[in-house]
């Protein structure tokens, strides 16, 4: 069983499921404590120790179904236990020596086996035959003979129950009595092979839905982000999620050697009254900690606002990563809808974000209007600690881009960094001020796909802060 969980943990990490080696751990000891044939408690134990987020509910309740019934979702498709045979004589001595010593002691264990130890007997069949890894439809035929073969029920097995109910004729039974023993094996060994068949199915089950997890992951980060359907946008918001994560590893947010503060002299008086006041044991002020802030000026008219609604939402999944993400959208004005994002949910808080109130959101747009107001009425977001994160096409129809309106907020943030969803050979043509822009950036990127988005973060994640 611990084996069997150590699988189910790398299925959910591989459907995008945060878990780590210790919560395994933990999981393994929760399982140890409940009866495991008692399903709910079972399933809650592993629940409360593997899933931590809300909306990976779903993910682990589906791939639970699959990992811990003995047959995954064909649970229903199983005959039920054949009852055993009544009112029939007992069998002759050496009767059961037809079958074979194999086959007799196979339907000896089917006959005092359930449904949960028939699952644990083919499941170790299979992994001492070698046969549980199934990965294509074409090798779940093999798979199950070779599992079948391995528990005894070779391909000869029809012709050793005739010569079973020829032994029950020659000693003497009726042909019906010898017919009811025969089909009462025969029940047993299509139970068997439904239960193989079950198995195999589920299964392929499994791998198949990691793969298909995969490849749909996949293909959503190649797909362009203004192109997607709203039933892609939830998937994607997961990927988004998964990347969000990969910030952890930016230099901003790399736990930095512990450094002493200022010795605090009170507190090591106090420590060390014992010894007459002789300072044995120093005491030192804890500096504060100062993670990184992030401003986002987020172009929200008309030719980029899928786009943006994708970064809103990741934006939105990175306010526990830094001390404080301030989130400002623009099209010929600017305004903050931070108080959105601390007060509602993703899809609402984007909602409201993208059609704020307090700015003609269907106007033209106007960069370099927007950033003159930017550093008028929010002068105080930026400073030395803030990353500040532009989201646009620097297209403003032809208006003056007031590059040195950037220049100023580059010289008195961290970073100033630049995703545009237009490819670079688009950058500085028609009404493109991108040119304009990119000296006075720290790094900007061509971010159309989750694969671009992607690229970007891992850049981000190796360079160093200037």
């Amino acid at each position: 069983m611990d084996e069997h969980i150590h699988r189910f943990a790398a299925a959910l990490r591989q459907a995008g499921v945060r878990t780590s080696p210790p919560e395994v751990a933990d999981a393994l000891a929760a399982a140890g404590a409940v009866d495991i044939e008692q399903r709910p408690q079972f399933r809650s134990a592993l629940r409360a120790t593997l899933v931590k987020r809300d909306f990976d509910l779903d993910t682990f309740e589906q791939l639970f179904d699959l990992y811990f019934s003995p047959y995954g979702s064909k649970q229903d498709d199983l005959p039920p236990k054949p009852e055993e045979p009544r009112d029939l004589p007992p069998l002759p001595e050496g009767a059961l020596d037809e079958l074979g010593p194999e086959l007799a002691r196979l339907w000896d264990a089917l006959r005092s086996t359930d449904d949960l130890e028939l699952a644990l007997l083919i499941r170790e069949t299979a992994r001492r035959e070698g046969a549980g890894q199934i990965d294509t439809v074409l090798q779940q035929g093999m798979a199950g003979r070779v599992i079948l073969q391995g528990m005894g029920l070779g391909m000869g097995s029809d012709a050793a129950l005739d010569r079973f109910a020829q032994r029950l004729r020659e000693s003497g039974m009726s042909d019906e009595d010898a017919q009811a023993w025969r089909d009462a094996v025969r029940q047993q060994l299509d139970r068997l092979r439904t239960a193989v068949r079950g198995f195999v199915r589920a299964e392929y089950d499994r791998n198949e839905g990691a793969l298909k997890e995969s490849r749909r992951a996949r293909e959503l980060s190649m797909r362009s982000i203004d192109a997607i359907s709203p039933r892609e946008a939830a998937e994607m918001s997961r990927l988004v999620e998964h990347l969000g994560r990969k910030l952890d590893s930016l230099p901003e947010l790399r736990k930095a050697p512990k450094r002493k503060g200022a010795l605090d002299m009170q507190r090591t008086w106090r420590s060390n009254l014992q010894t007459g006041g002789v300072p044995f044991r120093l005491r030192w002020e804890k500096p504060p900690k100062r993670r990184p802030q992030v401003v986002a000026l987020c172009d929200i008219s008309n030719s980029v606002q899928s786009t943006v609604r994708l970064m809103l939402h990741f934006l939105y999944r990175l306010q526990d990563r830094f001390s404080r993400v301030r989130t400002f959208v623009f099209v010929s004005d600017c305004t903050e809808v931070s108080d959105e994002f601390l007060h509602y949910d993703a899809e609402t808080a984007i909602a409201h974000a993208l059609q704020p109130k307090q700015i003609a959101y269907y106007s033209a747009t106007n960069y370099g209007r927007s950033l003159e107001r930017f550093l008028a009425q929010y002068d105080d977001a930026i400073t030395s600690r803030t990353i500040v994160l532009v989201l646009g096409d620097a297209r403003g129809n032809y208006t003056a881009p007031r590059p040195e309106l950037l220049q100023n907020i580059k010289g008195r943030a961290r970073r100033v960094l630049w995703f545009n969803p237009e490819g670079r050979l688009s950058w500085g043509l028609g009404d493109s001020s991108m040119n304009a822009y990119l000296p006075h950036t720290t790094q900007a990127f061509e971010v159309r796909t989750l694969s671009h988005l992607e690229m970007a973060i891992e850049n981000l994640v190796g360079a160093a802060p200037r």
